[in-house]
Formats: structure tokens, C-alpha cells, sequence
């Protein structure tokens, strides 16, 4: 009986992977809880039951980590396997407190509070250097257009709350039947619970229709300022790009870029992807001068680029665990950013540095406490240990007759809410994203990035342009809408008129105002349970 309730860990874990995108089967969210909360309480090998059903859930979505190319790095080929094998113990989390609760509690009474002790493992598991939130529950909705439109209320964290809820609501619904003597007919769709079930579906299908009606593309035009932008999709090898010649590579975004302009004139911003300029020179990639680059533009058009970008230590700045050494000389340390460039016509520049890096990826997470594991962890693509940006800058477009603020999205940025909402707190009226999604060629991966940048969109009512080296480059709406895509793995160039906008939502206004109750909710609940005697389940 015992190993047979493990087939419900393995149900949950099935309905989970198969109602995340790019699968369409997204209301299998809404049950996919269901199997192990209902054998949770009562099996014995409770954690590896939870393991089970969260290593399905990561591995059937993002097994893609491993780059299953014949170019792919050793070292990311293997640590997609580590991720595959330690992340789903951080799943477990939510799990322990439930466990803890209903010791102390009581088991509905902590069943009950489970959508809040998700939220919090959720936005927790958002922070700091390790975060790696892609499996954000409200991600499996991002097919169901209408009802994701209040995430500019709460953000994701919204979605995930009610998704919780509403397989929380059946559950009780299910168990309730279960003690009753005489069975109503038709009770399971005649009771509170179903009742709450269907407005929490309902309602935020309304609002999502008139929030879309109002955010609709061409009422926008119409009613704002707009910036023609042209995306330039290179669709460069990324394992041989660093040993590649930078100029050859600049080239062929020129010879893109030229194209486009001819075909669609009055264009006011090119924007290429993620480290396009590479390790150029020093004259352009640590002095600035970038000459060449407003030499290929013309008097109202500016660039915006991936770059890498080289600062020099002064005396008094101290070496750090990304430094280096040029030509091995002790005197002349510098650091390396991966970098966002706006270069404007009136031959102004600004610069922003990549703040949130990949782990493992671009950066050691707490490398002052790893040093040692440098050179084991560094991978020879020539991204390895970037050094972390200081500041989320906003960067000034000015052309001739148009201005605007853009709030620089540098990659895996893009699936961390609060980081990017801030942007547009500090008034960005269109979010840009460059990155470059060819590590995962024709995999999962690139589809789900570009898909979890819609939420973004939507939680801060922005149009988004996301330029990719290979991957998913496209115009985003405020709706979460894809309003065009160029193709994958091809070298073009697509241009639209995307509106600026200023109103801000409510998520934008409070940030994450849900995952702040949700962890204050779950504290006191500790504190509540720290002072009760166990209960039985």
C-alpha cells in the first residue's frame, strides 16, 4: 500500500511538468497538487515521495540545462545533471513547514495555510545568489491569457497563490464528501468550495478582458509616443563566438542592420543581443570610443547592445574574486562586466552592468567564500566570472524628436520579477531584454525564456523588445501578447512601432506585496506552533 501512494507523488510530478509551457495543457496546474497532499499526511517516506515528485517536475522541463549539443562545454553538460539531482530537495521546504504545522496545528488547519507557505518558499527561492525561480508556479498559466492579466496586480506570485488555493479548495471539497454519511447528488459541484473555485477562475478572467481591451496595440499607438525599433538576430555559434574575430561578428550584425534600414526607413533604435560586441579592443571596450559604431549610424537612429565591458581598478578599489590581471602585470587590475551599451546620435553613451548573473554560469554564487573553486568551475566559452554591476541604471534614449527611458534587461534577469520592476518604478516606459538562448538550440529553453518575459510585460504594463543572438526575438505587449517574432536559428532583422508608456500597475507601485504577507503569515505561524503541543494528523 505504502509503495503504491508513491504513484501518486509520480501522478503530481507528471500533471506539474505537463501544465508547464511550451506543453498547452495548463489547467492540469489546478489538480496537479491534489495527488500528494492527499497521501502526504498518512505515507511514511514522506520526503522522498516530495523528491520524486519534484525531480519530474524539474527534470521533464528543464532537463534542457545540459546543452545536449556536440559543441556543448563538459562543465555545462554536467551541471545540468547536478541541478537536475539537488534542486528538487529545495522543494522540500514548503513540505517540512506543512509537516511541522500539522503537528502542531492540526492537518486542515495547515493544509489551509498552504498557498501562503508556497508563496514564501517561492519568492525566498527568488533570492540571493543561488536563485534560480524558472519553475515559479504561475508559469504554467502563461497560455491562459485573459486569466493571467492580474498578475499586474500581484505579480506572478499571484498566479502561483491561486493556482495553490484553487488545488487546496477541491481537496477539501474531495475529503469533505468522502465523511459525509449520505452522499448529496452532485455535491462535489453544489458546495463552498466549488463556489469559491469558480469565482477565483471567473473573476480573473473579467478583469483580464477589460484589462486587454484597454492595453490594445493599436489604441496604444494611437494614443503615445512610439520608437520604430529594429531587432538585428545575428544567430552566431555561441561555443565559437570568444574565439572568433570580434570585427567578423560586428559585420554581420552591420551587414543585418543596413538591410533592414534600407527595407524600413526612419528607424530610431537598433538593438542587438547579448555580448554582440565582444572583447573588441582595448580602445573600445575599456576606453570608450566608439567611433566606429556611431560611424554606421545616421543622425536619429542610436544602438543598443550587448557589450563586454572592461573598468579598470583605481588604487583605491580592491581586487575581488572576479578580478584580473592585464597581461598577467599585478599594477593593472581590472574587472569585466556583461553589459548593456546605448550609444545615442548625439554621440552621448550610457552603460549598464549585468547585476543578477547566472550561477555558475557567469559567476561563483558567494565566490568570496568559494575562491578556491575558480578554476574548477570556470567553463571555456569565455563568459565565466563577469563581475557583478553595482547599480540598476536606467539608459536615456535621444534622438532628434524622440525620447525614452529604457530599463536594460541583461538575459536571465528577465525571470526575476521584483528586479525588474523596479525599472519601471524608476520610470522606464519600455523594458529592453538582449541575451542569447543559443547554448539550448532546439530545445525547451529558449521558448520558455521568451514565454516567462511575457509575465514580466504584463506585471508592469510595458511593451518589451527582447533580442536574441539565437533563441526567441520579438516585440512583446503590455497584454503578454507576442506581437511578432523573427525565426529562430535564421540571421535577420524585424522591426515594430512600439508605444512608451507611463502608467504604472499596481505590482509596479507595491512590488511584492503578496510574498511580504505570505512570509509574515508563515513567521507567526511558527511562532504560534512553537508554543502548542503536537497534534495527531
Amino acid at each position: 500500500m505504502q509503495k503504491k501512494k508513491f504513484l501518486f507523488g509520480l501522478l503530481s510530478g507528471v500533471l506539474l511538468a505537463l501544465s508547464y509551457p511550451p506543453y498547452p495543457f495548463y489547467l492540469l496546474a489546478f489538480v496537479a497538487f491534489l495527488p500528494i497532499i492527499s497521501v502526504f499526511q498518512d505515507v511514511k517516506r514522506k520526503w522522498w515521495l516530495v523528491y520524486l515528485t519534484f525531480f519530474i517536475y524539474h527534470y521533464a522541463t528543464n532537463w534542457w540545462i545540459s546543452s545536449w549539443q556536440k559543441d556543448t562545454d563538459p562543465y555545462l553538460f554536467v551541471s545540468g545533471f547536478a541541478v537536475a539531482l539537488v534542486h528538487p530537495l529545495l522543494f522540500m521546504i514548503p513540505f517540512a513547514f506543512l509537516n511541522f504545522f500539522a503537528r502542531k496545528i492540526g492537518w486542515r488547519t495547515s493544509v489551509a495555510f498552504f498557498p501562503f507557505i508556497w508563496i514564501a518558499f517561492e519568492w525566498l527561492h527568488s533570492l540571493g545568489d543561488l536563485a534560480y525561480p524558472w519553475l515559479t508556479l504561475g508559469y504554467t498559466q502563461t497560455y491562459n491569457h485573459y486569466w493571467i492579466q492580474i498578475a499586474d496586480l500581484g505579480g506572478v506570485w499571484l498566479v502561483s497563490f491561486l493556482i495553490v488555493t484553487i488545488n487546496i479548495l477541491i481537496y477539501f471539497a474531495i475529503e469533505k464528501y468522502k465523511e459525509l454519511h449520505q452522499k448529496p447528488k452532485f455535491y462535489l459541484l453544489k458546495n463552498k468550495y466549488t463556489a469559491i473555485i469558480g469565482l477565483i477562475l471567473v473573476i480573473p478572467y473579467i478583469y483580464g478582458f477589460f484589462r486587454v481591451g484597454e492595453f490594445r496595440y493599436q489604441t496604444l499607438i494611437g494614443q503615445n509616443q512610439h520608437l520604430r525599433v529594429g531587432i538585428i538576430q545575428p544567430n552566431i555559434n555561441p561555443w565559437r563566438k570568444w574565439e572568433a574575430d570580434a570585427i567578423t561578428q560586428i559585420k554581420i550584425h552591420q551587414r543585418i542592420q543596413d538591410s533592414l534600414h534600407r527595407a524600413v526607413p526612419d528607424i530610431n533604435l537598433f538593438v542587438w543581443s547579448e555580448t554582440a560586441i565582444t572583447m573588441l579592443d582595448l580602445e573600445t571596450n575599456a576606453f570608450h570610443n566608439f567611433t566606429p559604431f556611431w560611424d554606421m549610424l545616421d543622425s536619429n537612429t542610436a544602438l543598443l547592445t550587448g557589450f563586454a565591458d572592461f573598468h579598470f581598478l583605481s588604487p583605491s578599489e580592491k581586487p575581488s574574486f572576479t578580478t584580473k590581471y592585464l597581461f598577467g602585470d599585478s599594477t593593472k587590475p581590472y574587472e569585466t562586466y556583461n553589459s548593456m551599451l546605448l550609444l545615442n546620435p548625439d554621440r552621448t553613451f550610457a552603460i549598464y552592468h549585468k547585476n543578477r548573473l547566472t550561477p555558475f554560469g557567469e559567476h561563483i554564487p558567494y565566490s568570496q567564500i568559494l575562491g578556491f573553486a575558480k578554476s574548477f568551475l570556470e567553463w571555456n566559452v569565455g563568459i565565466s566570472s563577469w563581475a557583478k554591476g553595482k547599480e540598476q541604471n536606467l539608459l536615456s534614449l535621444k534622438t532628434r524628436n524622440k525620447q525614452s527611458s529604457i530599463g536594460p534587461i541583461i538575459c536571465i534577469e528577465s525571470i526575476y520579477p521584483d528586479y525588474c520592476r523596479r525599472f519601471v518604478a524608476k520610470g522606464a516606459d519600455i523594458l529592453a531584454i538582449v541575451t542569447n538562448d543559443g547554448w539550448y538550440d532546439h530545445t525547451f529553453g529558449p521558448r520558455q525564456h521568451y514565454l516567462i518575459a511575457t509575465f514580466r510585460a504584463i506585471e508592469t504594463r510595458r511593451f518589451i523588445v527582447r533580442c536574441a543572438n539565437t533563441g526567441v526575438s520579438g516585440f512583446i505587449s503590455p497584454t503578454g501578447e507576442s506581437l511578432l517574432e523573427a525565426p529562430q536559428y535564421t540571421q535577420i532583422g524585424i522591426v515594430a512601432d512600439v508605444p512608451t508608456l507611463s502608467t504604472k500597475s499596481l505590482y509596479t507601485h507595491l512590488g511584492d506585496w503578496l510574498p511580504y504577507v505570505s512570509v509574515g503569515l508563515t513567521i507567526v505561524l511558527l511562532l504560534f506552533a512553537f508554543f502548542k503541543k503536537n497534534k495527531q494528523f
